[in-house]
């Protein structure tokens, strides 16, 4: 007889090895199942004590088919009434890939269930019923390319689900997948030699469970020993007994042989009554101690007798999350260090950088999925030749410049090169809030901006034909480079990353919380938020453009367009003039005003309007009149708070003539955008004098610069 069995991802050289000692012969590995023979005993033995596969299935058919047609009269031709009744019902599941006339698994099922439902139509005369929630069997489908697979799934269910866990607590990890990493870890043999065994952050116990029962080589089917092969028509009632009983006896007599000492512990009160209820109803809480314990604060004391520590702790999941996550590895590895020398110590996590922060050398990693999160299997040998003292980032790494990779160098120099062309006009033009890097090396495609002594991160979205991890890896090197020319601790410098993800790619925001610093720039101070908000609350690329409109701005009326901030508006009061600030948001609003204020400029006399800027201009037509304007559109807009969308290619002729409506004669209207395509219509050049000005307003560190303003001076003809 052939079978075939599925698995977790990374599991499958640890199923040939359970199915080989089970009996299994000519086992083969397919990129979704394992193919193996044998006779039914085999096959009630792998339902019943795999504690790896998902699903073990009994092949019907396994040939090649040329066009849909085909594949519905070889699954029509096969012989069902041998298996199963016509009043019994059934349900299909299937996988379809890499065929171009089966493209999708939802067809390929209604494709096989039609050809189950009318076999017996045709011989019988009637029809099988469809339950999809509870059938008396399941048929699977495997369509690869021109290979098409049916079996009948003989458990009916996943076999993961051993029956002991009927709630799922915090961050549970697969029974399956949990029985995989302790044998990875080397637990069966461990076991064996009377070696204890710990987890420290068990969450509902998946792991301590699962521990026992191979200590005691229980078959997991015995919690929940109730299949679906039991409605099939060749099904061995007597041989399945006689199967279960075996095994019963076998559990019985080595859970009394056992003397393992089995220790969990977890920081969440509410995890640890999940954990003790699935003990428990494993039958095991005379076998495990479970405790409250933070592992930052240990109540444990260390242990003498050799033993293995495996845990699943928590991954960065959430937004912000991150540094917390690393500095608790970091404490999880200082409790192993001393709690568990001359232990075996396992760990499961999604990031390198986690399993570094623990300050031990691991000698070997495996590769797993944790549901869909990538994540490697880490074993360490729990020896002080071992430990290392981890990267702390809240220091600059001493050795910031050893062991650089060749991109990484080049990275590091042509930052040192842009330091020394930018140093005399910093220091001359009292600039210390710059941008340093642009994506000067493509590679590297991040901006790296400084404020005063704080350094911002702002990752560039890369190449699409670059993997995720290349593009992590080049990011975490900007950051090391920065950190150690810059001397600012990592965990300092506010990082702006894309998301990895599907869908419209998104920046994380490192808090939730206000944080605002004062920089300075040009005798003038701003608050800006290096971490809040996609932008910082200063554009550093309208620097000149700004000290321009203070040096004309003595006795104006100045009016200042889509404001943001309102950094032009401080420039312009200062200068003298009476500003007249306009934006959408009441946040920069406020800004803006706070901005004012830190540099000791009383807000009377200055106007400041909460407003759709197009709305505003439309209303303001005939009823104003400015001797100076800055006008800074966004290059599109869609905000829920305006009537209509923004283009500012498209829209560019109503709003210059109506922001021009509003300048007096003798004024100037500064317009820029930072839409690098664009084009300023004929119309208005044929209308206004209109000059483009953009190399008189971009400073030095961002002539060479990808991403930038473009600026024109706009004024009425005489």
């Amino acid at each position: 007889m052939q079978f075939y069995a599925s698995c977790p991802k990374g599991v499958e050289a640890l199923l040939i090895d359970e199915l080989t000692s089970l009996g299994a012969t000519n086992l083969k590995e397919h990129p979704s199942h394992i193919v193996f023979e044998g006779d039914l005993e085999l096959a009630y033995k792998a339902c019943l004590h795999s504690r790896l596969a998902n699903r073990i299935y009994l092949c019907l058919l396994d040939e090649e088919f040329t066009s849909v047609d085909d594949m519905y009269q070889k699954v029509n031709g096969i012989e069902w009434s041998w298996h199963f009744d016509m009043q019994q019902t059934f349900v299909v599941d299937a996988i379809a890939r890499k065929n171009d006339d089966v493209r999708h698994s939802g067809f390929a099922a209604q494709k096989v269930k039609d050809a189950v439902v009318d076999y017996y139509q045709e011989r019988f005369e009637q029809r099988p019923s469809i339950d999809k929630d509870n059938p008396d069997y399941r048929i699977h489908a495997i369509i690869n390319g021109r290979q098409l697979k049916i079996g009948i799934d003989l458990a009916g269910r996943s076999l993961h689900q051993r029956g002991y866990r009927p709630i799922s607590g915090r961050a549970p990890i697969k029974e399956n997948l949990a029985a995989a990493l302790l044998i990875r870890a080397g637990w069966p043999e461990l076991s064996k030699q009377g070696y204890s065994f710990h987890d420290p952050m068990c969450g509902t116990g998946t792991i301590l469970v699962e521990a026992v029962m191979i200590a005691c080589d229980m078959a997991p089917g015995l919690f929940n020993p109730t299949y679906s092969f039991e409605n099939w028509k060749q099904h061995d009632a007597e041989l399945w007994q006689t199967t279960i009983a075996s095994a019963r006896r076998q559990f019985n007599k080595n859970k009394l042989a056992l003397n393992n000492r089995f220790i969990g512990s977890d920081s969440h009160r509410k995890s640890l009554e999940l954990a003790k209820e699935v003990i428990l109803n494993a039958g095991f809480d005379e076998l495990i101690e479970v405790s409250q314990q933070d592992i930052r604060r240990p109540k444990l004391e260390a242990f003498k007798e050799p033993g293995l520590l495996l845990s699943n702790p928590p991954y960065a999941e959430r937004l912000g999350e991150e540094d917390e996550v690393i500095q608790l590895y970091r404490d999880f590895g200082d409790y192993i260090k001393s709690h568990c020398i001359g232990w075996q110590a396992a760990i499961i996590t999604n990031e390198v950088s986690f399993a570094k922060a623990m300050g031990m050398r691991s000698h070997k990693q495996y590769k797993f999925k944790n549901g869909a999160i990538d994540c490697q299997l880490y074993l360490f040998d729990v020896k002080e030749e071992n430990f290392y003292k981890p990267f702390d980032p809240t220091v600059v790494n001493p050795d910031w410049d050893k062991n650089l990779s060749e991109g990484a160098v080049m990275l590091k120099n042509r930052m040192i090169k842009n330091q020394q062309r930018l140093k005399s006009y910093l220091k001359q033009n009292d600039v210390t809030c710059y941008r340093l890097y642009d994506a000067d090396l493509p590679e590297y495609s991040a901006a790296i901006d400084v404020y005063d002594d704080m350094v911002h991160i702002q990752e560039y979205a890369p190449p699409k034909d670059i993997p995720p991890k290349v593009a992590q890896r080049r990011l975490n090197e900007i950051v090391r480079v920065t950190s150690g020319l810059l001397q600012i601790p990592e965990s300092e410098i506010a990082l702006k990353q894309r998301q990895r993800q599907k869908g419209d790619s998104q920046y994380q925001k490192h808090s939730e919380e206000e944080q605002f610093q004062v920089v300075h720039e040009q005798g003038l101070q701003f608050y800006v938020n290096l971490n809040r908000y996609l932008d910082t609350g200063l554009f550093l690329d309208h620097r000149k453009t700004r000290k321009m409109i203070m040096a004309e701005a003595n006795g104006k009326r100045f009016l200042n367009l889509f404001a943001y901030t309102g950094s032009v508006s401080v420039y312009a009061a200062k200068g003298g003039a009476k500003t007249t600030t306009v934006d959408m948001s009441r946040t920069y609003l406020n800004w803006a005003v706070k901005n004012f204020g830190l540099n000791s400029i009383p807000i009377y006399g200055h106007e400041f309007v909460q407003s759709d800027c197009l709305q505003w201009l439309d209303e303001a037509q005939g009823q104003r009149t400015y001797d100076l304007i800055f006008l800074d559109p966004p290059t599109f807009s869609n905000s829920k708070r305006m009537d209509v969308t923004f283009d500012v290619q498209r829209d560019q002729v109503e709003l210059i003539n109506q922001t021009m409506n509003l300048l007096d004669k003798k004024g100037k209207l500064y317009f820029s955008n930072n839409f690098k395509k664009f084009e300023m219509e004929t119309e208005l050049k044929e209308h206004f004098d209109v000059q483009e000005i953009t190399a008189r307003t971009l400073p030095s560190d961002f002539q060479k610069s990808r991403n930038h303003h473009r600026c024109w001076l706009i004024q009425h003809k005489s």
